[in-house]
């Protein structure tokens, strides 16, 4: 499990990296002697991470000694351990820091600390970017499925495929992600059996016989009756199958044995119907006609040297 949230972790990281490079690049407000609270403020704030939350708490403490509660430092130093895995900090650092912003950043870095939360678990956070303050619940869910695609907690995943999973049009499409991402990361039963129930909606028998099965095996017995109602249809689909490739083998085979016998026909004399033979002499092809033919010839060429036949 740990391995897990250190790898969902990283790739958090990686969504806000270029933003939090730029407040950590900023200048320190305070300077002190080397040594002093200061060097020490930056040196927590850097080993800060999941591995050593005491240096986050460490951090923290020095920057509200060394700064203003709202000042840009503080904040940066509130989304490491945030970052690290200090939920109440994310979640007391979105309503903090609602008007401290990165240089050149119109959005508060309030905005950070709610996707983050929102990438752990906290989906009430989840807000898009452009429309932060938004009510809509889709929007919110779009966000949350982002996230959940992403990597983000199971808590964040679920919330968004209840919502989902009863829309209809594109967001099929958002539904079918989400319960296969959720069945294939973490086998969850419920989601397993909406994404089985969207790919036999969709033809998708055995697939959805695979699916089905999982949910059952994970215990969720609603899917059991269907996941042997769909084993029946898969074995008969298979039966169907196998016939069909059969009577295509026996068809390829027919055919072969039928080109096989004409050309035997063709080549004892008999001329298939739409082929037209043409007789080596005007008398015909037998070996007797043949013979004739160039006695014919002799003759002629005996009657009359320069006959076009000599």
């Amino acid at each position: 499990m740990r391995d897990r949230e250190q790898l969902m972790l990283a790739r958090l990281a990686s969504l806000i990296i270029g933003l939090f490079t730029l407040a950590l690049a900023g200048p320190v407000l305070a300077q002190d002697e080397p040594g002093g609270a200061t060097a020490e403020w930056l040196a927590s704030r850097d080993s800060c991470s999941a591995s050593n939350r005491a240096a986050c708490d460490r951090a923290v403490e020095l920057a509200a000694q060394l700064f203003e509660r709202t000042d840009r430092d503080v904040a940066t130093t509130w989304m490491k351990a945030c970052m690290a895995g200090d939920m109440d900090r994310c979640e007391i650092g979105y309503r903090r820091f609602r008007n401290t912003s990165l240089e050149g950043d119109e959005h508060p870095i309030s905005h950070m600390f709610a996707r983050i939360s929102c990438y752990f678990g906290m989906y009430d956070l989840c807000r898009p970017w452009e429309d932060f303050e938004t009510t809509d619940p889709t929007k919110r869910a779009i966000v949350m499925a982002d996230m959940c695609m992403q990597g983000a907690s199971p808590n964040t995943c679920y919330e968004a495929l209840a919502f989902f999973k009863n829309e209809k049009g594109f967001y099929n499409a958002i539904t079918y992600d989400l319960s296969e991402t959720l069945c294939e990361r973490y086998e969850s039963g419920s989601a397993c059996r909406v994404w089985a129930q969207a790919l036999e909606a969709n033809w998708g028998y055995r697939r959805a016989w695979k699916y089905h099965k999982i949910a059952c095996r994970e215990g969720l017995q609603a899917s059991c009756p269907d996941a042997a109602r769909l084993k029946k249809r898969v074995d008969y689909l298979n039966r169907q199958q196998q016939a069909a490739d059969e009577a295509r083998m026996r068809a390829q085979i027919a055919t072969q044995r039928g080109s096989t016998w004409r050309s035997q026909a063709y080549n004892a004399g008999y001329t298939s119907p739409g082929r037209v033979r043409q007789p080596i002499t005007p008398f015909g092809s037998k070996p007797r006609e043949i013979e004739n033919w160039r006695r014919y010839e002799r003759a002629l060429c005996m009657g009359n040297p320069v006959n076009k036949y000599c």
